[in-house]
């Protein structure tokens, strides 16, 4: 199908109107199931914000979607499975991927399916792998894995970074746990010890304690943060 525009926001806008209904709508993003040279895949695309100036807008999209696609070619570089690349247009702010057919490791947790811990340690190992490249992902999540087979696939790596503090590494992991908290409470101590399992094999233990110090200062932080407010309201 023909994508390009001239990365105009009333060309993108009429370029939504031709995709279709989306699969999936981000606050950033729409995703839409494609035809891709006879393959089905998912095309993303960065829509224009008319709240920002026109100019600001078209560079930060532009400058998203080209960090997006750098971090997914570096993950595959490092060992971990995410959709493949088929297209990318930074001016339109389009990326065409590989279609994955799987289910959200998310599911599967809710599900209780006997495979979500060994599919949690896996996730763990390609954290790790991601972070021993310098990448954190920056929405590392549940939501964001997805299963297919006896492989996972780590998707939506539009707040990816390609030059990651250890903190930026930490707020991944954390991230995950807040995932866990929020959505699976009562699978938590599970699933983070079979994530750290899979991280410890590839990161080694001093450098596993390292992120897992700086996830207890961000998480102490949250707390002090989330008091002060209640207090505030109080008040």
């Amino acid at each position: 199908m023909e994508t390009r525009c001239g990365g105009d926001p009333v060309e993108v806008e009429q370029l939504v109107e031709t995709l279709g209904e989306p699969i999936a709508r981000g606050a950033e993003a729409y995703l839409y199931l494609i035809d891709w040279l006879g393959e089905r895949a998912v095309l993303k695309l960065r829509l224009p914000k008319r709240y920002r100036h026109a100019a600001l807008d078209t560079r930060l999209r532009w400058r998203r979607t080209v960090t997006e696609a750098r971090a997914m070619l570096a993950a595959l570089e490092a060992g971990v499975p995410v959709p493949k690349l088929y297209y990318v247009d930074p001016l339109c702010s389009i990326i065409v991927m590989e279609y994955i057919n799987g289910v959200k490791l998310a599911d599967l947790i809710e599900a209780g399916d006997p495979r979500a811990r060994s599919l949690a340690r896996l996730f763990g190992t390609y954290a790790a792998k991601l972070h021993e490249a310098g990448i954190s992902h920056g929405d590392l999540t549940t939501s964001n894995v997805l299963v297919a087979g006896d492989n996972i696939f780590l998707i939506d790596f539009g707040l990816a970074s390609l030059k990651s503090s250890e903190r930026e590494q930490a707020v991944d992991v954390h991230l995950y746990m807040r995932s866990l908290e929020s959505t699976h409470p009562e699978a938590v101590e599970e699933m983070l010890e079979a994530f750290l399992e899979g991280y410890r094999s590839v990161r080694g233990a001093d450098k596993t304690e390292r992120i897992m110090e700086l996830v207890r200062e961000i998480r102490l932080m949250g707390r002090y943060r989330a008091e002060r407010r209640t207090a505030w309201r109080q008040e």
